[in-house]
């Protein structure tokens, strides 16, 4: 089974620390290389990962406050610089077009790379043979969205299995792989006995917001909620006026969207020296709840 790749690139918030970066999350899949905000500096995570910025083929953008896409020139020129030779596409709420037209104005280039914009309400936001990426709206000062990857549900055919059978190479394999009964070498050989079916996963993806009924939607049956976590349990009402949601507010949600995992993130900067209150309030309401560092690895 391909796993699915993580990268917490920036864990932190509005104001960066010593020891979080500005949000930005990197999901690895096959060859999609897919960026969750770019807050500022996450050209420079990239290095110390020692990971390879020109590789990646997607970035969505939740919304358009600084410590989210503040990264995006750098990272861009970069890319130019370097001879970037993919079509970049870049997701993101209304107005991102306008938004990254002025973020592209900001420095001149020699070079020119391309770069495809689009402005997604909800919904799928893009599809290919093995996964589709969705949107739901979120409540924030300005449009905002959370997303969920989905790797698709699919019948495979079982190598080991076929490979004890000694088959020649044969285009009657496609045909077992439909699940039909063929005739190899005077043998009838019953495909459906050599599938197996592989799950589906889901990631979803929830930063700035202040909690809504979309919360729950987009993170349904997720196999792993990235969600931010601004405030605890006792500044609900400060998240409430800043449209941000508590540790305990993030919690409900993976709990009620029955989630298997919850990771926290975009945490205030005044729980930089000591998160375990977010950590311990959360796990209250969700147990398998933790709060990564920089530079933390997840396959799944």
């Amino acid at each position: 089974m391909e796993k699915i790749k993580l990268a917490f690139l920036g864990t932190g918030s509005a104001i960066p620390t010593k020891r979080r970066n500005h949000p930005a999350v990197l999901l690895s899949y096959k060859d999609s290389n897919i960026l969750f905000d770019c807050g500022e500096g996450t050209q420079r995570q990239f290095r110390f990962l020692g990971e390879n910025p020109c590789k990646l083929t997607h970035i969505l953008i939740t919304h358009w406050h600084g410590d989210h896409v503040l990264g995006l020139p750098g990272l861009l020129q970069t890319l130019m610089l370097n001879g970037y030779t993919k079509t970049l596409k870049i997701y993101g709420p209304t107005g991102s077009k306008k938004m990254l037209s002025l973020y592209l104005s900001l420095f001149v280039n020699r070079q020119k790379i391309n770069i495809e914009t689009y402005e997604i309400e909800r919904g799928k936001v893009f599809e290919t043979e093995d996964f589709v990426v969705e949107a739901e709206k979120m409540e924030h000062e300005t449009p905002a969205l959370a997303y969920s990857f989905i790797i698709k549900e699919k019948t495979r055919l079982d190598k080991e299995k076929l490979k004890k059978l000694k088959l020649p190479s044969s285009p009657l394999i496609g045909e077992l792989r439909k699940g039909k009964i063929v005739e190899i070498n005077g043998k009838n050989i019953d495909g459906k006995k050599l599938l197996y079916k592989e799950e589906g996963r889901k990631i979803s993806f929830i930063m700035d917001t202040k909690l809504n009924n979309n919360c729950e939607k987009i993170a349904k049956d997720a196999d792993l909620l990235i969600c931010e976590s601004t405030y605890s349990k006792e500044e609900e009402e400060l998240a409430r006026e800043h449209f941000h949601l508590t540790c305990t507010q993030a919690a409900k949600i993976a709990k009620d969207a029955k989630v298997r995992r919850l990771i926290l993130m975009h945490l205030s900067q005044k729980y930089e020296a000591d998160s375990s209150i977010i950590l311990k309030e959360a796990k209250a309401v969700f147990k398998n709840t933790e709060i990564p560092e920089d530079f933390k690895m997840i396959e799944l």
